[in-house]
């Protein structure tokens, strides 16, 4: 296969992958909402909510790999960029990855102050103490 081919192919499945993060993630949000808010039980061609964010998870790192291959292909566009003095364009592109991965890698992790939300389990009688149960 030509490298005008790959590149072609990558950049179609790259499209494919984008589209389908966007619309499993529309989904997963208005769709299949959450069991608390009356979503309990929801599937969609067999998936629940979770198994859909499984194939979501799964996507994303199809994208991901597609991502590097892409930028191994067009190798000689940053190669150029950097010979013709213009690492500006590299670095800024490169600082603004970077920002975006470290925003969600790195912020601090909160819990709401409701104990009783998320796990699901109080309303069905589920795993409590003895001093809850009375």
């Amino acid at each position: 296969m030509k490298i005008l081919s790959i590149r072609k192919l990558t950049d179609i499945l790259m499209f494919v992958a984008m589209c389908f993060l966007t619309g499993t993630g529309l989904l997963i949000h208005d769709r299949l909402v959450p069991g608390f808010r009356g979503g309990h039980g929801l599937t969609l061609l067999g998936f629940s909510r979770h198994e859909w964010g499984t194939c979501r998870l799964w996507a994303a790192y199809f994208l991901l790999g597609l991502i590097l291959v892409h930028l191994i292909l067009n190798y000689t566009f940053i190669k150029n960029c950097l010979a013709a003095k213009r690492t500006w364009i590299v670095i800024v592109l490169g600082l603004a990855g970077l920002l975006v991965l470290l925003f969600f890698l790195l912020l601090p992790l909160e819990r709401s102050g409701d104990e009783t939300q998320g796990h699901g389990m109080g309303l069905r009688g589920g795993l409590r103490t003895e001093t809850e149960r009375q």
